[in-house]
């Protein structure tokens, strides 16, 4: 890796930044980028950029390197470190840059100082040493990906760490107090302070003992585990207190093997204070028993172990709750007024007209069955189930229907049963409001001496109302088979290109390395033709 030379950052000009830069945007889609694509990305005005990767790579800030499929230039850690300095010095944050203080197997710490002299400390990230390379066992920075290069995975252990330091920081943990970050670099209060490892002796053990062992639970309270939580990373102030560092390998509690993680960071502090004190104690926390989550911070920080599917199965779940509660109150609150206004109606009519109002209800309902218009809908519904039932079923070499369709076919069914019902009982309140003005209109007839009009005529006339409220029900809405044609072209087209192999491309001229290795060979083949002459 080598070490930290900043000795050279004072001299490069600003098109030497660009330059850099330009190989780091390349090295977003190329192990190695192409001298023409470096040129082109930096742009810059006065040329003469093969000169400036030359010198850049005199002081090993960049590094040209001969591929199998062709040459190109890639970012060196002191290169991304001095990229990283521009921007953190650029921004007032650091103005000198002292001795090292501090070696890791995924770091190094420098001490630095801003503009005004107040020190502060600076870890660098360097994951991809001979030490830690296992990183798709230990992290989950690859997720979908199968390659990354090691200076993108040292930034995004920066930007983690970062976040967990913040977050822990608002909410009053003993954690150094975060200044600044870029690309993997991390600024951070100096802490006044020594290792754990360190310290030889302590004036109240049992306390350093129960400080910890509260702060482990503490953080598990929150929703987050240290998983590294061992005299290494525990640094011991001026007055005896703890104050806990590197936090990239947190975890939530909602992960996997949090029990096994929080288990082992306990263990740890058993053993070591078992080991360079002499103190053992029985009382410990559990995982089951002393954790009660008061605070989410995995979901604020996105700590490993609480995915997007858990977040996004909470937040459907309290939103389906919450519309469970309102559909209930308000089928409570329809419920009541429909048996009101049914109470009311029905003490309305006496006694004496309940039989007559039966028997019209019941020739009223034969009438319905019987009635052509309401057959003919129901059979115009029952084809139309019949073609979709025959469109959803079909080969997947054939035809190719989205999910959604099917699903929203589904559903259109079960509202238009739905729909069904409600309507349905919208029409019986309905009847039972006709027979109660149909007595009105008797009662009034024989008060003017009038001709009393029969009660089945009466609900006759109100039959066309009725009879419309249920057909309403009856309508019904499909896929046109126009849109299902298309949506099936489409994605056989689809398929149809996955199945093309893509080709190999390979780069042509010059820069083909195959090509130069294949013409150094046939030169060498020259040369040593005719030795057996001799």
């Amino acid at each position: 890796m080598g070490k930290l030379r900043v000795a050279n950052l004072r001299y490069l000009s600003r098109e030497d930044f660009r330059v850099l830069t330009a190989i780091e945007m390349g090295m977003k889609n190329h192990e190695l980028v192409p001298g023409p694509l470096v040129a082109q990305i930096a742009n810059v005005r006065a040329g003469g950029v093969h000169k400036m990767l030359r010198e850049l790579c005199k002081h090993r800030l960049c590094a040209y390197e001969r591929g199998k499929h062709y040459d190109g230039y890639r970012l060196t850690n002191m290169g991304y470190d001095y990229l990283a300095l521009k921007v953190l010095a650029s921004r007032d944050v650091v103005g000198s840059v002292g001795s090292q203080i501090g070696v890791g197997k995924e770091s190094d710490i420098y001490v630095v100082a801003d503009n005004l002299g107040n020190p502060m400390c600076m870890k660098l990230h360097r994951l991809g040493r001979t030490s830690f390379r296992k990183l798709k066992e230990k992290r989950d920075y690859h997720k979908h990906r199968s390659r990354v290069s090691w200076l993108y995975l040292s930034r995004l252990s920066a930007t983690k760490e970062f976040a967990y330091m913040k977050a822990l920081h608002d909410r009053g943990f003993p954690v150094p107090r975060p200044v600044d970050y870029s690309r993997h670099c991390v600024i951070m209060e100096l802490v006044k302070g020594y290792p754990l490892c360190n310290v030889h002796e302590v004036e109240d053990v049992p306390q350093l003992y129960s400080d910890l062992m509260d702060l482990i639970v503490k953080l598990a309270n929150h929703g987050v585990i240290h998983s590294d939580f061992n005299e290494f990373n525990i640094m011991i102030d001026e007055s005896a207190k703890p104050i806990v560092i590197d936090f990239p390998q947190m975890v939530s509690t909602s992960h996997e093997n949090a029990r096994m993680y929080f288990n082992r960071d306990v263990k740890c502090i058993q053993d070591f204070f078992r080991r360079k004190f002499g103190y053992e104690s029985e009382l410990h926390p559990d995982f089951d028993t002393d954790i009660e989550k008061e605070y989410s911070l995995d979901t604020e920080v996105s700590a490993s172990g609480y995915s997007r599917e858990i977040k996004e199965f909470d937040d459907n779940y309290r939103e389906d709750k919450v519309d469970e509660q309102l559909e209930d109150e308000d089928s409570e609150n329809d419920s009541e007024t429909e048996e009101e206004e049914e109470s009311e109606i029905q003490e309305k009519i006496p006694d004496e007209e309940v039989s007559e109002m039966k028997q019209s209800v019941d020739t009223l309902c034969k009438d319905l069955k019987e009635d052509t218009n309401i057959k003919n809908l129901c059979q115009e519904e029952e084809e139309d189930d019949t073609e979709v039932a025959e469109e959803g079923v079909c080969p997947p070499e054939e035809q190719v229907i989205d999910n959604s369709d099917i699903q929203s076919t589904k559903s259109g069914r079960h509202s238009r049963k739905k729909k069904t019902r409600d309507v349905n009982d919208e029409a019986r309140l309905a009847l039972v409001k006709q027979l109660a003005k149909a007595r009105e209109v008797r009662q009034q007839a024989e008060k003017k001496g009038e001709e009393v009009p029969s009660l089945d005529d009466l609900i006759d006339d109100s039959m066309s109302d009725i009879c419309s409220m249920l057909s309403f029900s009856t309508t019904a809405s499909t896929i046109p088979p126009e849109e299902v044609k298309r949506r099936m072209a489409k994605d056989l087209d689809k398929r149809d290109k996955r199945q093309i192999s893509k080709k190999n491309l390979r780069v042509k001229g010059e820069a083909n390395a195959y090509r130069r290795i294949k013409k150094q060979n046939e030169d060498t083949i020259k040369d040593s033709s005719g030795w057996d002459d001799y």
